[in-house]
């Protein structure tokens, strides 16, 4: 025990005389920091420049009692690499430029029909940069999307953070889509990537109403606003959604509480390929332009089912045309087959031939107030 005791009190010492020999720790405070919340990239413009890359950086505000609107800068280099073009920024700042409340990364649409792996494979290896990132297609440019400011922004806030971390705006038409997810999405074979487009009103409002659907190889396909929706309501499992129904004399709206979405395929030899997909959404009517009985419920399940079913079949196959797959199917027909040399070959010949069997199961709880 003594001698344990001893060894203690030596050790002790050593590092004692060790101390003043200690090099210093390189953390820089607060006051030495600039804070980068948001990153924009777009095409060059220069000849033989690749990328624009834009920065947007928080000022900071002593008092929020003080400012009445937020205060930004912005610095905007181009280069042949986003690396390269962030470490000619590092120059523009006198602080270090600190990207770890960094949330948003707009990319140019015109850049998302090209081979995306090397501009993304910058972010994924940064540190410093959280692969919670918000990932959007901005128009008209990054850089204008970066710049805009709402005219209901308050001190101390990023409005275009609201629309997609769920504790601000809650929209049918808004997909959120992390870097981690978008990086994982677009290498996974039979998965094609969604990405939300986020338009920059007049440099004073954001309108985020559309999907854009990235496949490598493949031109970007647009959604429109009710396939955006069907796919957040079908693939997000979201609900609260309103659905306008039109069909046998009836105009009227549901709202979902739930939504959800199995898939089975179909496989027999000499047969055509088939997919079940099965929905079953439990909702309630909001708006209607007939007097609807609450005895008739049933009826209203049908007619709703029929115009769903609808909408979500030419969905499928509107994708399966231009050979992009946000839903996943040729990811699942992999996953539930055998691994083989073929297996991804046949998920592809599968897909471009697949035929959908759509059966939607609607339960309407009421017809609303009125009943």
């Amino acid at each position: 025990m003594k001698s344990i005791r001893t060894a203690s009190m030596l050790i002790a010492l050593i590092m004692i005389f060790l101390l003043p020999i200690l090099s210093g720790c390189s953390y820089k405070g607060i006051d030495k920091r600039s804070f980068v919340v948001g990153i924009g990239v777009d095409p060059g413009e220069e000849p033989g420049k690749k990328f624009k890359v834009t920065l947007k950086i928080a000022k900071p505000i002593s008092s929020l009692k003080a400012v009445t609107a937020n205060e930004y800068a912005y610095l905007t280099h181009e280069s042949d690499s986003v690396a390269e073009a962030i470490r000619y920024l590092d120059t523009k700042a006198d602080k270090v430029l600190d990207f770890s409340q960094a949330k948003i990364l707009a990319l140019n649409p015109d850049l998302l029909s090209q081979e995306l792996f090397d501009l993304m494979d910058y972010f994924v290896r940064r540190g410093d940069i959280q692969l919670l990132l918000y990932v959007l297609a901005a128009k008209p440019s990054a850089e204008e999307v970066l710049r805009v400011q709402p005219t209901l922004e308050a001190a101390g806030e990023n409005s275009l953070y609201n629309y997609f971390d769920e504790t601000g705006t809650e929209s049918p038409f808004v997909t959120t889509t992390f870097l981690f997810e978008f990086r994982r999405d677009y290498d996974t074979k039979g998965l094609s990537t969604v990405l939300p487009i986020v338009n920059g009103v007049d440099g004073k409002n954001f309108t985020v109403n559309h999907g854009l659907v990235l496949k490598d190889g493949e031109e970007p396909v647009e959604l429109n606003l009710l396939e955006t929706k069907l796919y957040n309501s079908l693939k997000k499992n979201a609900s609260g959604f309103g659905y306008q129904i039109n069909n046998k004399g009836y105009k009227f709206t549901l709202t979902f509480d739930r939504i959800k979405m199995k898939t089975k395929f179909l496989l027999k030899p000499g047969e055509k390929p088939r997919v079940l997909v099965k929905i079953k959404a439990v909702g309630v009517v909001n708006e209607s332009n007939k007097v609807l009985q609450l005895n008739k419920l049933n009826y209203y399940n049908k007619i709703s089912e029929e115009e769903i079913t609808e909408q979500v079949k030419n969905l499928f196959e509107d994708l399966q045309e231009k050979n992009v797959d946000p839903f996943g199917f040729g990811l699942k027909y992999r996953a539930t087959r055998l691994h083989t040399d073929r297996v991804l070959d046949d998920s592809k010949a599968i897909y471009s031939e697949l035929e959908f069997d759509v059966k939607v199961v609607i339960q309407l709880k009421s017809v609303g107030a009125l009943q």
